[in-house]
């Protein structure tokens, strides 16, 4: 049976807008009292209700005050103080190991969009400083044990932030409430220590952009990205502090001949013979170490060690009040933000999911938002966040905000759309036996071109949103053993202008489901040893897609981009986010009859 051809595109990453461009959020008041059920508000709506702090101290600062661990270790740590004696204020805690001297730079640098400046630099994660001292908290930044001006040569844990907590709880500037705030590592960090332990003088925490948690979204593709983030080839990231003692690897302690044959068995691997930079990595992992250690362990997953060392929290075990948020979209939170606040089981849980892509750098957006959450349980201001639902969402394609009760939407309409040939996406199933279409990806070595499918929606006679986790059910044979899945929902607008909805990643060798686990909505992909490919084998990939809310509008279009490549000459691409390439060439044939999209389709309000 021949295979179609015709409708090959290529796929530029650069035509596709991952997040918008010109919409700046900003907080939108609420009346308390107001009935908010199914209302669209231009900025993030907030529940009004006692007034919150009020700028109204200067800033005194303490450099590397050596806080005392129960072990003796003591760590430099920074305090941002109001410059007023006799008074105690409530502590806002941010704790990673991304150099507490390096966030400094947050008290004068403005935000700097995403890849819109050469300044965002990633790594300024902290949160806003000067906004929360002159509003009256004390704003605690240490730097982790065995780094910086810290003592210690071991690892950080846990203990070590319920000691700084503590420690601050009892200093004569503090009122005995302390919180934490921070994004990415700064996250993790707090859903570590409220699940492992919590301080009693810890209050609340707001991990937006959530990180790490057990990454149940395995896809099994190795995201690149990561490894420019620790080497400094992520937008204008600053390198991360070395340790004074690196600890010991993993990877390093199997025995020298095992070690031996799995480096070799990578070496071998196309995807890592035909990339210098990776095969460099592998013959010389005193270089990279961590990379080094990553990328041996992505051929065969493993359930995954925590960061710092530590075990897996049971986030289940949360119960300290928190508002965690992540952007649409984006790869290292949005997965692990729904992970974690789906095992959280807490009243005082809030949710918020912002516009697509990370949002600038240095972290300070939201920060009135943040104060909100922050005033109701380290002052007892009751500003009204608590009487909020607990979800508050950005709905991309009319860029409205809404709250919501729980997450998935109860009121949701699943629904399956069909990829027809000649590139159709509809309801309607595929009558008949049609013939596969094909696209070819040469390997990128030879020709860097993306190519793709494409298949997309008639143009819509009505508004459709689509607000859920969503997943592709694709029925595709290869000729090689091994490919990458990427797909990506696109808005099509009148023009042919196309926004980016979401993404999904499914490495063939790890399609294999873990059927106790998935739900419809969500296949879920064991780690497990790769599964090579029967060539020519019709199998059906079940690839999860990040969740997000898009209302497409009348008189746009649905569509599916299949690919398996990102545009490594793309701006992305170039700012060193991409996913490992395959390095062979690879003929793709997509099949007919059971493919489709999994939607969650939100009903028009009817009142």
């Amino acid at each position: 049976m021949a295979s179609k051809s015709m409708r090959v595109s290529i796929y530029h990453g650069d035509e596709i807008r991952p997040r918008l461009k010109d919409y700046k959020p900003f907080g939108q008041p609420v009346p308390h009292g107001t009935d908010v059920k199914g209302v669209f508000y231009d900025g993030y709506p907030q529940i009004t209700k006692q007034e919150g702090s009020k700028p109204e101290h200067s800033v005194k600062v303490e450099k590397d005050v050596m806080v005392p661990m129960r072990d003796g270790v003591r760590i430099a740590t920074d305090i941002y103080r109001p410059d007023v004696d006799g008074k105690r204020f409530p502590a806002i805690l941010s704790y990673f190991f991304w150099g507490k001297d390096a966030q400094e730079v947050t008290r004068w640098l403005p935000e700097q969009e995403y890849w819109d400046t050469p300044f965002w630099d990633g790594s300024l994660e902290t949160g806003a400083i000067d906004y929360f001292v002159e509003r009256g908290y004390v704003r605690v930044i240490p730097e982790p044990r065995n780094f910086g001006k810290s003592e210690g040569t071991t690892p950080p844990t846990t203990k070590d932030i319920y000691d700084v907590i503590e420690w601050i709880a009892k200093q004569p500037w503090c009122d005995g409430n302390v919180g934490m705030i921070g994004a990415c590592g700064y996250a993790a960090m707090q859903t570590d220590i409220a699940a492992n332990n919590p301080p009693p003088s810890l209050k609340a925490i707001i991990p937006f952009e959530a990180i790490v948690g057990t990454q149940e979204h395995f896809h099994g593709i190795f995201d690149c990205m990561r490894m420019n983030i620790r080497t400094a080839r992520h937008g204008n990231d600053h390198l991360m502090p070395e340790p004074h003692v690196s600890p010991t690897l993993p990877i390093f302690n199997l025995p020298p001949e095992e070690l031996e044959a799995r480096v070799q068995e990578a070496l071998d691997h196309p995807d890592i013979k035909y990339n210098p930079r990776f095969y460099a990595i592998l013959k010389y992992p005193e270089v990279l170490p961590m990379v080094f250690e990553e990328l041996i362990k992505s051929f065969h997953p493993r359930p995954i060690t925590h960061l710092l060392e530590l075990p897996i929290p049971d986030y289940s075990k949360i119960k300290t009040p928190i508002y965690i948020s992540t952007p649409w979209n984006e790869l290292l939170y949005t997965w692990q933000t729904f992970e974690i606040w789906e095992k959280i089981d807490s009243p005082t849980r809030k949710l918020a999911l912002w516009p697509s892509k990370a949002p600038g750098r240095p972290f300070v957006a939201y920060s009135d938002e943040i104060l909100r959450f922050h005033d109701y349980w380290l002052k007892g201001i009751d500003t009204g966040i608590m009487d909020e639902p607990p979800v508050k969402l950005f709905v991309m394609g009319i860029n409205k905000w809404r709250f919501e009760d729980e997450w998935p939407l109860k009121r949701t309409a699943w629904t399956k759309f069909y990829l027809h040939p000649e590139g159709g996406l509809s309801i309607e199933p595929v009558k008949g036996r049609p013939e596969p279409e094909t696209f070819t990806q040469p390997a990128p070595y030879l020709d860097p071109t993306v190519y793709c499918l494409t298949y997309s929606s008639e143009v819509l006679k009505q508004d459709i949103e689509i607000t859920g986790p969503m997943a592709l059910y694709l029925e595709a044979s290869i000729d090689k053993t091994e490919t990458n899945w990427m797909v990506d929902i696109a808005d099509v607008d009148e023009k042919g202008n196309r926004m980016l909805v979401t993404t999904g990643y499914l490495a063939a060798e790890h399609r294999a489901l873990d059927k106790e686990r998935s739900l419809p909505y969500r296949p879920i992909h064991p780690r497990q040893d790769p599964a090579p490919v029967t060539p020519g084998e019709v199998v059906e990939y079940a690839i999860s897609f990040m969740p997000s809310s898009n209302l497409f509008k009348k008189g746009h279009r649905i569509q599916l981009i299949i690919r398996n490549q990102d545009d490594l000459l793309s701006r992305l691409g170039i700012w060193g986010v991409y996913m490992l390439p395959g390095m062979q060439t690879v003929k793709h044939d997509i099949h007919f009859g059971k493919s489709h999209l999994f939607l969650p389709v939100i009903p028009a309000d009817k009142k």
